[in-house]
């Protein structure tokens, strides 16, 4: 077998895992980065589908916070058009509001009368700057404690939907308002990469590769190598043959349960296996619809009160090149009623599309639906679901220098998106930044 030396190996090809291998490179370690699947980009990527960008998770990014902190510090291209706050859809009727202050304004139209908006913002207010709802209580139990307003029910369930993933009825409380106050808060303007998703992820390869690194695709990691406890390197499965790499640290962005099969279960504690093995991933449903015009007349569109979508986006209203000429992309999302329980996969489907027939009246008349990405099991949105009692797993793992980044590993407050994964990376970089001068201090 042919053998390799790397200062760091990066398992995945994410955002988690190109913003570690960006960073590491910068900061001068050679690093390599492998990924399984021919294209980078992971949940945050675009393939070309008959002539139209179609996205495989992440379509609107933020304008600041981590993510955008990574591509300043390494000086990669962030070439993104902002796009302006979304309109509201309340049983498909359009709701006024103004420019800025919208979810107060939206709450406002929502709630009976102005002694119940001020209960809801006297108790958001407290959550926000004093002391978090309980973990283990669902935002919608804490909800129901000062409304049972079934329109204020709609609007908090789609904004969890959206940012958590799971319902209002089964996520933490307490990871609701740590996301408000964390990643939502840093979240700054949202915005349409140009060119979709995958630009975004190739400037990171680019930078990688000119500081004397490298991404490999199409290369899957087969083995963690560990001894004595100690993380060594791993073996990856390149198109021309095995390759034994040694390391001084390895990252990986596959995900703790694929981590774990990839060091052997053997190598990890128990109380650390009990936390992978309790993780539980949410399903999200992305359907990708093509037309000759826009659908609606704004390209952002949040539905409340619908039997599935949570919002619609049209980017190409705003960036040119993501459809044909004369043609539009749109992107609507959509989750099941429970994360928890079974659901058929062609209700879903079903559900979404009826809600896009009674939300978007253009979409019958003009509307074709291209694409159906639906993401659960061993690529879902998010791996380790916020449910009430849930506990965010560590970056570090039992195994000496090996780290996780990703969704699945994000602090309170950051849990998934890009955002959530270039935190982890941040945070691991640094820390093997600090672990690999210190050893080779002392070594």
């Amino acid at each position: 077998m042919r053998q390799e030396k790397y200062d760091v190996v990066v398992i995945g090809a994410g955002v988690g895992g190109l913003c570690s291998g960006a960073l590491l490179a910068h900061k001068g370690y050679k690093t390599l980065v492998v990924e399984k699947l021919p294209a980078v980009g992971g949940r945050c990527s675009t393939i070309d589908y008959k002539g139209y960008k179609v996205p495989v998770g992440a379509v609107g990014v933020p304008s600041s916070g981590p993510f955008r902190e990574v591509f300043e510090e390494v000086g990669a291209e962030f070439n993104v058009k902002q796009h302006p706050e979304g309109k509201y859809l309340v049983d498909g009727t359009e709701i006024p509001l103004p420019e800025k202050g919208q979810f107060n304004a939206i709450l406002s139209h929502c709630c009976k009368n102005e002694d119940e908006f001020n209960r809801i913002r006297k108790a958001m207010r407290r959550a926000d700057t004093w002391e978090k709802p309980s973990n283990e209580i669902t935002l919608r139990d804490w909800l129901l404690q000062y409304t049972d307003n079934e329109n204020v029910l709609a609007l908090f369930q789609n904004v969890c939907s959206a940012f958590i993933i799971a319902n209002a009825h089964e996520a933490s409380a307490q990871e609701f308002f740590d996301i408000r106050t964390g990643m939502m808060r840093s979240y700054g303007a949202a915005c349409f990469p140009l060119g979709g998703s995958i630009a975004l992820m190739e400037s990171l390869v680019s930078v990688i590769k000119v500081r004397g690194s490298d991404v490999w695709t199409g290369s899957p990691a087969t083995k963690i190598l560990v001894t004595d406890e100690k993380v060594r390197g791993v073996v990856v499965n390149s198109p021309k043959g095995d390759v034994e790499i040694t390391a001084d640290a390895v990252i990986s962005n596959a995900g703790p349960k694929r981590t774990v099969e990839l060091a052997g279960r053997e190598n990890f504690d128990k109380g650390f296996l009990c936390e992978v093995d309790r993780m539980k991933p949410a399903f999200q449903m992305w359907i990708t619809t093509v037309s000759d015009r826009p659908l609606y007349d704004w390209p952002v569109v949040t539905t409340l009160k619908t039997r599935r979508m949570i919002n619609m986006m049209i980017p190409s209203m705003v960036i040119p090149g993501l459809a044909p000429p004369n043609k539009h992309i749109h992107y609507s999302i959509s989750g099941p009623a429970d994360q928890t329980g079974h659901w058929n996969m062609k209700e879903e489907v079903d559900l979404h599309i009826q809600d896009l027939k009674d939300n978007i009246p253009l979409f019958s008349e003009h509307g074709e639906v291209l694409h159906v990405g639906c993401y659960w099991g061993d690529w879902p949105t998010i791996t380790n679901t916020p449910f009430a009692g849930y506990q965010p797993m560590k970056q570090k793992t039992p195994i000496e220098n090996l780290y996780q980044v990703g969704e699945a590993v994000g602090p309170r407050g950051w849990l998934g998106g890009t955002p959530g994964c270039a935190l982890t990376a941040k945070m691991v970089v640094e820390e093997v930044d600090k672990r690999i001068t210190r050893q080779r201090m002392t070594g």
